[in-house]
């Protein structure tokens, strides 16, 4: 049985000899790796330009009379009787602008004359101490009238133009000191300007004042910590003025000018004509180095240093290192 079993496993191993391993799977042939195409990298860039660039502020301001008077009551609870006067309408000092209701005060006031006149009579004649109390007691009366009549009427305290009236009825109750009628002098207007950008506008800077789409020359004449000598010795409200920024007109005043305009103020500091002209933000510094990204030629990316000139809030003037035409990496 043994030396069956020899024969019969000499008889497999020749056969597995004669053809080859007919009991593992045939060697699966190698293929080749794969290949992937290189991809063109796309630039978005943006092109160098000959143009004019300036250094320049620009703010939003609105006319200022320098001279004006608010006219109002000094004292509250009382009720209006009239507005005598208009928006627009020219008053002369002394105008009566508006009235309280007062009943019958003037008529009180009228007979108060003539009891003082009687008790100073009274008094002239008799000499009396109790006289002369009663003659003092009814010239205060008197002076009490004549403090409330006073207190009843508004008046200009200056000749000049309407330029606010505070929306009031006849019987509408007054707030002390509230201002019921504004007067202003057209002749005496400005630009104020009150923001954090003042610092841009230093004093004496020539400015360019726009109103309803109008230029006209002007300069700043104060600024918050400096003001142009001798300018507003008149105008003690604007001298106090340490919030603001004021600028006059270098001609005559625009004859259409109301107080309360909007008006743009903008200041040139510098200015060059046919400047090669890029984004700001493609100017690039390491150090000392300032440089911007390009596409040569051959659409290779480079690095090129620059000089820059004028910068404005999106724009700079590239000096040297760039031409018109030159593409300029964005990303």
């Amino acid at each position: 049985m043994k030396h069956r079993i020899i024969i019969t496993a000499a008889i497999l191993l020749g056969v597995c000899s004669l053809s080859g391993c007919y009991f593992f799977p045939a060697e699966e042939e190698l293929l080749d790796p794969p290949t992937v195409a290189v991809e063109e990298i796309a630039y978005s860039t943006y092109t160098a330009r000959q143009k004019t660039i300036e250094d320049k502020t620009m703010a939003t301001g609105y006319v200022w009379c320098k001279s004006e008077f608010n006219a109002g009551f000094p004292e509250s609870g009382g009720t209006l009787k009239q507005i005598f006067v208009t928006p627009g309408q020219h008053v002369e000092k002394g105008d009566l602008l508006a009235e309280l209701d007062t009943g019958n005060l003037s008529y009180l006031y009228e007979q108060q004359k003539l009891i003082v006149e009687k008790a100073l009579l009274t008094y002239n004649a008799t000499g009396s101490a109790d006289d002369r109390l009663t003659y003092e007691m009814e010239q205060n009366t008197l002076a009490e009238y004549e403090r409330q009549l006073g207190n009843s009427r508004i008046y200009a305290g200056m000749s000049g133009e309407v330029c606010y009236i505070q929306s009031l009825n006849p019987g509408d109750t007054i707030t002390a000191y509230k201002t019921i009628v504004k007067i202003v002098d057209p002749t005496r207007l400005c630009i104020r300007y009150s923001a954090a950008s003042m610092k841009s506008f230093p004093l004496g800077q020539e400015v360019t004042i726009t109103v309803d789409g109008e230029d006209y020359p002007g300069y700043v004449s104060k600024t918050p910590t400096e003001i142009t000598e001798g300018l507003y010795e008149e105008y003690p409200s604007v001298l106090s003025d340490t919030d603001a920024l004021y600028c006059e007109f270098t001609g005559g005043l625009p004859s259409y000018l109301t107080v309360g305009q909007t008006a743009d103020i903008t200041a040139v500091f510098a200015s060059h004509e046919n400047a090669v002209v890029i984004s700001r933000t493609l100017v690039k510094t390491d150090g000392d180095r300032t440089y911007v990204t390009i596409l040569d030629e051959n659409d290779n990316k480079i690095e090129v240093d620059v000089t820059v000139g004028i910068q404005n809030a999106t724009e700079a003037e590239i000096l040297t290192g760039l031409k018109a035409g030159d593409r300029v990496v964005v990303r």
